[in-house]
């Protein structure tokens, strides 16, 4: 793949474009469209891990709303009996439908939003830098857009020569832009830094 060829473009769950294009032969730039405001960051390919990894990302917050929704329908069903005389069947029924639909509801996000993601983390501290819908647009792009991008960190990194106090300062650097951005949280930003901070003093 050429590298003026090497751009990635994907829609993830949510709806946003992504779009994530190899600049220079060595800056990784990163941009979201879709969403107020849009993401758009550049990272050194230096600062990322050699290999990407795969990982599991599971939408907890909608796993737990659709439980919620159900022990609370169970709940009312089991409650309302004692408090409802007249039309009793018919508010036990609205409180089953209520709850049936919301529940369902809760469910359908949580398959939606529960996917396997291409993460490509920070060298050092393993800060998740780049995240990526597996597979998009397809499988065939997908992986030749990954593994160029590993090859080209490879290539790179065994045949500059930086020394590793350098490479740590460059990570710190990059991921305090990230935070200041708001591309990476505050705390996770933290701890990032302390494990950098660590690996000084090794």
């Amino acid at each position: 793949m050429a590298e003026n060829e090497l751009v990635l473009k994907q829609r993830d769950a949510l709806g946003f474009d992504i779009q994530v294009k190899l600049i220079g032969g060595r800056e990784l730039q990163i941009l979201s469209r879709g969403k107020k405001p849009e993401l758009n960051y550049s990272v050194d390919i230096l600062s990322l891990q050699d290999k990407s990894k795969k990982t599991l990302f599971i939408a907890w917050k909608w796993l737990f709303s659709s439980i919620i929704f159900f022990l609370l329908m169970l709940l009312l069903l089991n409650i309302l009996p004692d408090y409802v005389e007249e039309n009793k069947n018919i508010y036990l029924s609205v409180t089953l439908l209520i709850g049936m639909i919301g529940g369902l509801f809760c469910v359908m996000k949580f398959w939606k939003f529960t996917s396997v993601k291409q993460v490509f983390y920070s060298r050092k501290a393993h800060v998740p830098i780049i995240i990526l819908s597996a597979g998009k647009p397809s499988k065939k792009i997908f992986r030749s857009f990954i593994g160029s991008v590993e090859e080209r960190i490879k290539q790179f990194r065994s045949h500059m020569d930086i020394n590793e106090e350098k490479q740590l300062t460059g990570e710190m650097k990059m991921l305090r832009r990230l935070s200041d951005n708001g591309f990476i949280n505050k705390k996770l930003y933290e701890k990032a830094k302390n494990k950098l901070l660590g690996s000084f003093a090794k």
